[in-house]
């Protein structure tokens, strides 16, 4: 299993704008081949900063995720 954990820094005033696209990035993520986890949240005390959570099954399935068009959106 691979797991990736990171951040993307949002503008607090941006947040529901950028919802939508984080919603789309998430459910199209979850529906790739080898995805076991894809999640977003914002962290407690930096309502500016978003925590990314992936899970994949293998190296392949993360190369191919990468290749994706939402991917290329994100």
């Amino acid at each position: 299993m691979i797991v990736i954990e990171g951040t993307v820094p949002i503008p607090p005033a941006r947040l529901e704008d950028a919802r939508p696209v984080m919603e789309q990035m998430i459910r199209a993520s979850r529906a790739e081949p080898g995805c076991l986890d894809y999640a977003y949240s914002v962290d407690v005390l930096d309502p500016g900063l978003i925590l990314v959570s992936e899970r994949w099954s293998s190296h392949d399935a993360l190369a191919a995720h990468f290749k994706t068009a939402h991917m290329a959106t994100w």
